[in-house]
């Protein structure tokens, strides 16, 4: 039974022979952590050994073909496998081999491949790392699914203007733990959490380095609430996200405020953080606008298609109850499913090159909505057609700012 003591015990696979395989080196850093931890729980007695950063799969293969004198039960860790497996290449991390080289990857890895086919020795543990940018394959990774267990946590994509940030189930368990080892007193509303992963999940170092400073900022034993996080992490202030809650909320004097702050050099974040150039500023604004007014379009005609255009009403859904007792329940299912069965729908998600259609969502999409309720095709429809003759002037050397203002603050202003 998993957990009795002693060599020769039926442990889970899913603790004997664990790969780890992450696209942030933080986040495989705590889920090796985790999986060794997950070792040593089902194996208590056992010697943890960390193989040396130099050592082949005929070397692992030696080590679990040759039970030690002096530990009957040992766990092995080998952090980074990345020349053992087919993936892509992390920015920043150890090169990898690509599909080309899959013959001589399973040539280095078959002495290992050769000792796994027969099941894993009895009481050894092997628990393997590597940090990459898409989930691995290749024959060992294969081996591992087949006799053990893969743990694949990509990390989060940076989301696109009109998007939260995706964060999957398995990649907020990692979030919390660094979260929690990073300020283990630190308490957060669930709200407050969800904010700091949509803002920075995609950026787990600097999630942990938000995470002190919140938990700083909040004081022993307080609880960080939303405010806080909206207050100190990425502010609304000086950033995009700024502009496009104004043109979300047909908000002029947000907006003329953000120009003008533009205009006057002042420094503009992007989604990420990080400050856009000058030159850079005009076409980053143009097409946040052109992005929102197009999706808010394209929604309003979604809502006369599936028969909901009488919720294309601010005064129904500014209602505080709306989206959790409409839009969520009912709106965006049918939302959802328009959106996804339109090939030609203005919401794409993917690599460059490979993009499908995807709906935002639920809360970006009734963001979205709401906004559209405060515009008319008509708005929409003349701002779009001015805006080709706005892009070529963006177009020119110089990328000025100064092409834009009057065109965004007429669609605002026109109501």
């Amino acid at each position: 039974m998993p957990g009795n003591s002693g060599p020769g015990r039926q442990l889970s696979p899913e603790t004997r022979l664990i790969l780890v395989a992450a696209g942030d080196d933080l986040l495989l850093e705590d889920a090796f952590r985790d999986a060794t931890e997950r070792a040593v729980g089902h194996m208590p007695e056992a010697a943890v050994e960390t193989l040396p950063d130099d050592v082949t799969p005929d070397d692992v293969a030696l080590e679990l073909n040759s039970p030690s004198l002096f530990n009957p039960e040992r766990i092995l860790l080998v952090p980074d496998i990345s020349q053992w497996v087919i993936a892509s290449t992390s920015p920043g991390g150890p090169k990898i081999p690509s599909k080309k080289d899959a013959k001589s990857v399973d040539a280095l890895v078959q002495p290992l491949l050769s000792t796994l086919e027969d099941g894993m020795p009895d009481g050894v543990a092997l628990v393997m790392g590597v940090w990459c940018s898409a989930k691995p394959t290749g024959s060992l990774v294969a081996a591992v699914e087949g006799a053990g267990h893969l743990d694949w946590i990509a990390a989060p994509e940076p989301p696109k203007p009109w998007e939260d940030c995706a964060v999957s189930d398995a990649q907020k368990t990692v979030l919390r733990r660094l979260r929690a080892r990073a300020a283990p007193d630190a308490r957060f509303a669930p709200a407050a959490e969800s904010l700091l992963f949509e803002r920075l999940g995609f950026a787990p170092r600097r999630l942990v380095q938000e995470t002190v400073k919140l938990a700083v900022a909040a004081g022993p034993d307080a609880l960080i609430d939303e405010a806080l996080v909206r207050r100190l992490v990425l502010p609304l202030e000086g950033s995009l996200e700024k502009l496009q809650d104004a043109i979300l909320g047909r908000d002029i004097r947000t907006a003329v405020t953000f120009l003008d702050e533009g205009r006057r050099g002042l420094p503009i974040r992007d989604w990420s953080g990080g400050h856009i150039d000058d030159g850079a500023l005009g076409i980053r604004v143009f097409n946040l606008a052109i992005d929102a007014f197009t999706r808010m379009l394209y929604l309003r005609g979604a809502a006369r298609a599936i028969g909901v255009e009488d919720e294309l009403d601010p005064q129904k859904n500014s209602a505080r109850a709306w989206y959790s007792q409409t839009f969520k329940p009912r709106l965006g299912p049918k939302l959802k499913s328009h959106i996804e069965a339109d090939p030609g729908a203005p919401f794409r998600s993917g690599p460059k090159g490979k993009t499908k259609t995807k709906a935002p969502t639920p809360w970006a999409m009734q963001r979205l909505f709401r906004g559209a309720s405060l515009y008319s095709d008509d708005d929409l429809i003349q701002s779009l057609i001015e805006a080709g003759r706005i892009e070529r002037r963006l177009r020119r050397p110089g990328n000025s700012l100064e092409a834009v203002p009057a065109w965004l603050l007429l669609t605002l202003g026109n109501s």
